[in-house]
């Protein structure tokens, strides 16, 4: 056989390859925990598919199944200064946490699902970042924030995680819209001088307990609050807003505009 067909027959076999390949991946492709600890390591090595990490461009972390096998995390980025997408990646066995952002600003983690993890994501000393249309199931936790303030967490599902959909130690001024939090022991705990939180639109359904906060934290936008599952007051014009406020605390925190019907 002569050279050039050896040749052609060589990419015919890497093209044909290539589509398996890429049948094989449609859903998501397997690969290990991801680590990055500097601006330098958002490579294709670990794990990034584009971008050049601008705020117009950022960095793209995408289409991954990592089974953490117990290790730590299955993606942990620790002080970096570049913005990155985390999207569409499934995590399951991580014994810290699925996603773990340290130290980072700018990070948006999107369309994830994190099932079977200690913590599903937890921010650490992290600001200005986003967490949106996730699935966190049957992690301990769902969502846990350390020190961790200017974040938004909207429209996730977080269906039963043994302590609380979502934990926030110590932080402040974040934003929680539009989330499901179900059949976890703690729907939202606010813990260790939180404060400042904006909690509205979401759903609590079959909780043990709703929610806790220690420091005072803004239940509802003056219009809307939320829907609470063991709410017992009354709409008596119909305007879809409980006539009673929905207390989280004796000292004064409470959903001044509780949802009658969930939004979700």
């Amino acid at each position: 056989m002569s050279i050039g067909k050896v040749a052609s027959w060589a990419i015919i076999l890497t093209i044909v390859v290539g589509i398996a390949v890429a049948a094989s991946c449609e859903d998501a492709c397997d690969r290990g925990p991801i680590e990055i600890t500097n601006d330098y390591e958002f490579t294709a090595k670990n794990g990034v598919v584009g971008g050049s990490g601008t705020v117009n461009d950022p960095y793209l972390i995408e289409g991954w199944r990592i089974d953490a096998g117990y290790y730590d995390y299955g993606i942990r980025i620790h002080g970096t200064s570049r913005a990155f997408v985390i999207r569409d990646v499934k995590i399951s066995g991580a014994a810290k946490a699925g996603i773990f952002l340290s130290y980072v600003k700018q990070g948006i983690i999107q369309d994830c699902e994190l099932v079977g993890n200690w913590v599903g994501i937890t921010l650490n000393f992290a600001s200005f970042n986003r967490i949106t249309g996730c699935v966190l199931a049957s992690n301990t936790e769902g969502i846990h924030l350390r020190f961790s303030s200017d974040n938004q967490i909207l429209s996730n599902t977080i269906d039963g995680n043994d302590y609380a959909a979502i934990w926030l130690f110590a932080s402040n001024t974040n934003e929680m819209i539009g989330n499901v939090l179900t059949g976890s022991h703690m729907g939202a705990f606010l813990d260790l001088g939180s404060e400042g939180n904006l909690l509205y639109d979401n759903s609590f359904l079959d909780n043990v307990h709703n929610a806790h906060s220690d420091k005072p934290n803004q239940w509802d936008c003056k219009q809307v609050g939320n829907y609470w599952f063991d709410y017992r007051g009354i709409d008596a014009n119909g305007d879809g807003i409980g006539d009673s406020p929905y207390v989280i605390t004796s000292d004064g925190d409470q959903d001044n505009f509780p949802l009658f019907v969930a939004p979700f």
